[in-house]
């Protein structure tokens, strides 16, 4: 037997050895090691990507800005430039300015806002056209939404499980932001890749891991998807 046909043979010998070394650990069971998306352990994959693409979206966070839940990231990333913060929420929690729905006309004030910093809360809403075409109108000409959905998760086990109605890929979010927003006026980020999306499902920390390999940018394994819009004029 030549060279060329031993090689081939030796080859599929030694891939056979090294799946058969293969150890899953401590993923291999079928309980994730959080089921709480990694915020017992650290920081959560997911909010290794939002805090990135809102650092290199900083210079948008200004003047009168509307943000969810709280305003932690409108402190962070805003700091001196942002002169207003207002805060919306489902619900009427002792920080939140403005209450109620965001898909619903009325709950958002018209040409208010310089920048709305909207995070990991489009796939609670059912009606997500409604909720983007009112954050539209919420911004001033030239405002900019910072926006965040997620591809591959978990879907939470508090609450808001039970509204959690969708995960979204780069495709979809883009759609959904041009024919609001208008093609131009949109810039679509993919980030994740399969060791970030199998850490993230199993709720394992960035201080887990090796970070870098975080960096690494695979489309098909969409874990965050983001989109910075601009309401045109």
């Amino acid at each position: 037997m030549g060279a060329q046909e031993l090689l081939p043979k030796i080859r599929r010998r030694l891939r056979r050895l090294v799946r058969r070394k293969l150890r899953f650990g401590d993923i291999g069971g079928t309980a994730p090691i959080s089921d709480h998306f990694g915020f017992d352990r650290g920081t959560p994959i997911d909010r290794h990507y939002i805090e990135q693409f809102l650092r290199d979206n900083a210079g948008a966070v200004h003047g009168r800005v509307l943000e969810i839940g709280d305003d932690a990231y409108c402190r962070k990333f805003g700091g001196d430039r942002v002169s207003h913060c207002d805060i919306l929420h489902i619900r009427a929690v002792p920080k939140a300015t403005i209450v109620g729905d965001m898909s619903q006309p009325g709950v958002l004030p018209r040409d208010t806002f310089d920048c709305a910093i909207v995070t990991q809360t489009l796939q609670f809403i059912y009606d997500m056209r409604a909720a983007l075409e009112q954050l539209h109108a919420s911004l001033k000409p030239g405002g900019v939404l910072l926006l965040t959905v997620p591809g591959i998760s978990q879907i939470p086990r508090d609450e808001w499980g039970a509204s959690c109605f969708w995960t979204l890929t780069p495709l979809s979010v883009g759609r959904l932001m041009q024919e609001v927003f208008g093609k131009g006026e949109v810039t679509i980020g993919c980030h994740g890749n399969v060791f970030a999306a199998t850490a993230f499902l199993q709720g394992v920390a960035v201080e887990d891991i090796d970070a870098r390999k975080l960096e690494i940018t695979d489309p098909c394994y969409p874990v965050t998807v983001t989109a910075s819009a601009r309401r045109a004029g």
